[in-house]
C-alpha cells in the first residue's frame, strides 16, 4: 500500500521543527495541496525513486540476466519535453536532482507504454450483446481506447464509450484510462466516477478529492475540475444525458 502524505503531514513536520521531508518514490503520494503548503513553510521535500524489487523482496536481477522485451519507440522530444515540465512543476524548485527526474520521466514512459497500451488512432471498440428486452452486455476485458482530444496536446488519455444515446439510454457510460497527467475540464453534464484501478485526483475550488478501486465519485453539472493522476488510473464513468459531448 502506497503512503499518502497530505497537508496535515506536513503541518506535523512543521510543528515539530522539522525542515525536511525524506519522500520514496513511487511508494509515496504527495497530494497538490501538501506540495503547495511545504513551500509556504519552507519545509524541503526530497525525493528519491526507490530500487525496483520482485515479490519475493529480492532485488531484480541485473538486465543481463533477465529476459529483455522489445524496445519502445523512441519518444517524441516534444514528448520528453511535456513530461519533464510537468514533473518539475510538481517538485519543489532544486529539491532533486537532474538524475532522478530522469528517473522519474523513463517511469511516467514505461507506464505510459503500459497503462494507456490500448490508446489508439482509430475509433474505440468494445464486444457488446444483446441480453434481450433492451439489455446490453459490454465484455470489459474487450474495451479499446481511442485519444480523447479534450485532455490537451501531449497528453494520451484513452476514452471509451460503450453505453450512448444510441442504445435508447438517456444516460451514457463509458470507460477512462491513462498515466501520469492531468487537465481542467468544466463538466456541462452530471458525472459518477467509479475507480477500477489506480487512483484518480480530481481538483476542485482548492481541495483534492483522490478515489481509490472501488470508490465512487460523483461529480454535479457546471464543476469545473482538474482530472489526473501521479501514477495510473482505469475508472469507468456514468453520464447524464447520455449526449455530454454535446452539452
Amino acid at each position: 500500500m502506497k503512503k499518502l502524505i497530505t497537508a496535515e503531514t506536513i503541518r506535523q513536520q512543521h510543528a515539530a521543527g522539522k525542515q525536511r521531508l525524506e519522500v520514496e518514490l513511487p511508494a509515496t503520494i504527495i497530494t497538490p495541496e501538501a506540495r503547495t503548503l511545504a513551500t509556504q513553510l519552507h519545509i524541503e521535500l526530497v525525493e528519491s525513486v526507490a530500487p525496483r524489487k520482485e515479490k519475493t523482496g529480492t532485488a531484480v536481477p541485473a538486465a543481463s540476466a533477465i529476459p529483455q522485451r522489445a524496445e519502445r519507440p523512441a519518444p517524441h522530444p516534444e514528448e520528453l519535453a511535456a513530461i519533464r515540465a510537468a514533473i518539475v512543476a510538481r517538485l519543489p524548485k532544486g529539491s532533486v536532482s537532474d538524475d532522478v527526474i530522469e528517473q522519474l520521466i523513463r517511469k511516467a514512459l514505461d507506464e505510459k507504454s503500459a497503462g494507456v497500451a490500448a490508446v489508439a488512432s482509430g475509433p474505440a471498440e468494445a464486444k457488446s450483446e444483446g441480453a434481450g428486452y433492451g439489455i446490453k452486455h459490454v465484455k470489459g476485458s474487450s474495451v479499446q481506447f481511442s485519444r480523447f482530444d479534450g485532455a490537451g496536446a501531449g497528453n494520451t488519455v484513452g476514452l471509451s464509450d460503450v453505453i450512448t444515446a444510441s442504445d435508447h439510454s438517456p444516460m451514457a457510460a463509458g470507460y477512462m484510462a491513462w498515466s501520469n497527467c492531468f487537465f481542467p475540464w468544466t463538466l456541462t453534464y452530471d458525472e459518477i466516477d467509479v475507480i477500477l484501478e489506480g487512483e484518480l485526483h480530481i481538483r476542485h475550488q482548492g481541495k483534492t478529492v483522490i478515489g481509490l478501486p472501488g470508490d465512487v465519485i460523483f461529480i454535479p453539472k457546471g464543476s469545473a475540475i482538474e482530472f489526473g493522476t501521479p501514477s495510473t488510473v482505469r475508472f469507468l464513468y456514468v453520464t447524464y444525458p447520455a449526449d455530454w459531448q454535446n452539452q
